[in-house]
């Protein structure tokens, strides 16, 4: 039975009569009136799934209409139902929506507001029958009908960004288009969520390991934690330099990050004590996209080498030249075991470089990209010798992500169809995900074996190759 299925015991002058599947005894004489004659209807019922289960609800047909048993709508609704002299009263059970309907009557209203049925609500062998998608959408719930589905609660309509899963299963994003901050909690089946947290500076942030914990900076520096289950949000130290690219470490104990104005030191900072360490002070600039071995003993990121700027002896403005034929993007690697050591460049070339990781044997994976856009976006690996090599994919790499098996990879193919690949440490893949439809962001779990994307600003949730659409696009 649903959690959410119960009715209210009747108010003073409220009276609830249940039998069978969908009954109610109405008693007031306009209740009477809007009975049918028994011999005209024809009765029925139809199965649809409600919240992802299959349930048959009880139907009649009056006078060319199907109409469905409020009682047991409602129910699987989860609403509230009240019985009076008046009339029928349901709440949803989020206490959001107050529905008011009398039979014999196409008029009701929706949180005081008045609407029409197209046709009146009857009673047929004294169970109460009404129209099913108004009834539906009046308590703020969603059906469709092409796939005879409906939710108790409607999908968010909007525009989605910034993926995460947490450890319970549930998929957060961030609504874009809102006017007001909101991360949005996805839950077990569409409809089912709920406005996670409404803090500006939390709209995106760093996983730990165990997808327990989310860490973001605020507009000061301050490093905050985010309970990835309740939504609480608390302060981590004291610390308010600028921090970016926050990684945790995978024991869960230390949160490392690029920290500077100018981007140019690594240091991390301890979970238990807030306590801020400088791990690389070198003092080159334009660090980004840090990443950090799964055992903690090396980090890979990137540097941006700009142009290098000459002039004469005078300094005269007529003299100043860019010089930008080293200018591009190099990944480089930092041993965090050995002390004092220095970062080892791995890269030379000047593409662009997206997205590296360091996988389980050791080797780098990066995307690369030409920057001027003359040739198609490769995957590439930096083998543990310093060899770098391309990963033979059939799309054209425009995202990667590591994994506890490997990397999830999303490209896009000759078509225009965007396809999500699993590979594993062998190099064999596995296609998770197609489809024609453009794919902004994919987002994996712990283990691997769940992935949501972002597409066309929808989120969807991926289950055996399938997508169940948890959000709306805007009308």
């Amino acid at each position: 039975m649903r959690n959410s299925k119960w009715f209210s015991a009747a108010l003073a002058s409220a009276i609830l009569v249940a039998g069978g599947a969908g009954s109610i005894a109405a008693t007031s004489s306009s209740a009477n009136a809007a009975a049918v004659n028994t011999a005209a209807v024809k009765e029925s019922s139809t199965t649809w799934s409600v919240n992802g289960t299959p349930v048959a609800l009880s139907t009649i047909n009056s006078g060319g209409y199907k109409l469905y048993s409020l009682n047991q709508v409602a129910g699987e609704l989860g609403a509230k139902l009240i019985i009076s002299s008046s009339g029928f009263e349901l709440n949803d059970s989020k206490g959001l929506h107050n529905v008011l309907i009398k039979t014999g009557a196409k008029g009701y209203q929706v949180d005081g507001a008045a609407q029409q049925f197209t046709v009146a609500p009857v009673i047929y062998k004294g169970k109460a029958y009404v129209e099913l998608t108004k009834l539906v959408t009046a308590l703020g719930g969603e059906l469709q009908a092409e796939d005879q589905t409906i939710l108790s609660f409607a999908r968010p309509e909007g525009q989605f960004d910034t993926l995460h899963w947490n450890a319970d299963g549930s998929i957060i994003a961030n609504k874009s288009d809102s006017e007001t901050a909101q991360l949005i909690k996805f839950n077990a089946y569409p409809g089912d969520y709920e406005v996670f947290s409404s803090n500006s500076s939390a709209s995106d942030f760093a996983v730990s390991a165990d997808q327990k914990w989310g860490a973001f900076t605020d507009e000061t520096g301050q490093l905050k934690l985010i309970n990835l289950a309740s939504g609480a949000i608390s302060s981590l130290g004291t610390d308010t330099s600028v921090k970016t690219d926050l990684v945790w470490s995978a024991d869960g104990k230390t949160i490392y990050f690029i920290q500077g104005d100018k981007q140019e030191k690594i240091a991390q900072i301890s979970v238990e004590t807030g306590a801020v360490k400088a791990v690389l002070e070198d003092k080159v600039e334009n660090k980004s996209e840090l990443r950090l071995s799964s055992d903690a003993k090396s980090a890979v990121y990137i540097v941006n080498v700009t142009g290098v700027a000459k002039n004469d002896a005078d300094s005269t403005e007529d003299s100043l030249t860019v010089d930008f034929s080293k200018a591009g993007e190099q990944i480089y690697k930092l041993d965090l075991v050995t002390k004092d050591a220095k970062p080892a460049a791995l890269t030379t070339a000047l593409d662009n470089k997206l997205y590296p990781e360091i996988l389980a044997n050791g080797s780098v994976v990066y995307l690369s990209a030409d920057p001027d856009g003359n040739a198609a976006n490769t995957l590439k690996s930096i083998g543990t010798d310093g060899t770098i090599s391309n990963i033979a994919l059939d799309v054209e790499a425009t995202w990667a992500a590591g994994v506890a098996s490997g990397l999830i990879v999303s490209g896009i193919a000759a078509d225009g169809s965007t396809s999500v690949y699993s590979i594993d440490g062998s190099g064999g893949k596995t296609v998770l995900f197609h489809t024609t439809e453009d794919v902004s962001e994919a987002a994996v779990s712990k283990d691997g074996s769940k992935l949501a994307v972002i597409s066309d600003g929808k989120v969807l949730a991926i289950q055996n190759g399938k997508a169940l659409q948890l959000s709306k696009s805007t009308d």
